[in-house]
């Protein structure tokens, strides 16, 4: 294989590999934003429907357990929308020069290691992702078992 195409290959893997990052790191801002937006209707729902429910002076499980729900809900949105520092989602430029300076690598050996570099950053993120997207899943599910619990009580009254 000529060192022209081994050079295009390498170039073409560096840009997909930031693409592939920069879409991951979308993936994340996008389910930040609307699990801000699902904490935001917790504590709506929580405020009017739960406030009614639970001023009954006659506590019920229905009401509890749609209270706990609430919180189990507003609780996984928290630890979502908190920030995780063990993402990356760059490399940083100035570590990188020195590494490949020191190593005597040329753009092409450069942009292949970053290639590497990139994707294995991707697997770590991808395995937070995965799991914030799962906890959004269950803060959206605590919020609707806390709404159907308020419900059913109040129209029980």
């Amino acid at each position: 294989m000529s060192s022209e195409k081994t050079g295009d290959l390498a170039d073409l893997a560096y840009e997909i590999s930031l693409r592939t990052l920069s879409q991951q790191e979308k993936i994340l801002d996008e389910l930040r934003a609307r699990t801000g937006v699902l904490l935001a209707a917790t504590a709506f729902a929580t405020s009017f429907l739960g406030a009614r429910a639970l001023q009954d002076p006659d506590l019920d499980w229905l009401g509890l357990l749609g209270l706990a729900a609430a919180v189990i809900s507003i609780l996984i949105c928290v630890y979502v929308l908190a920030p995780k520092s063990n993402l990356n989602f760059a490399i940083h430029g100035a570590a990188a020069y020195e590494y490949f300076f020191r190593a005597g690598a040329d753009l092409q050996e450069a942009h292949r290691t970053l290639a590497y570099w990139n994707g294995e950053a991707w697997e770590a993120n991808q395995t937070i992702v995965d799991w914030l997207i799962r906890c959004f899943g269950i803060a959206c599910g605590g919020l609707v078992v806390a709404v159907l619990l308020w419900s059913l009580k109040l129209s029980l009254n």
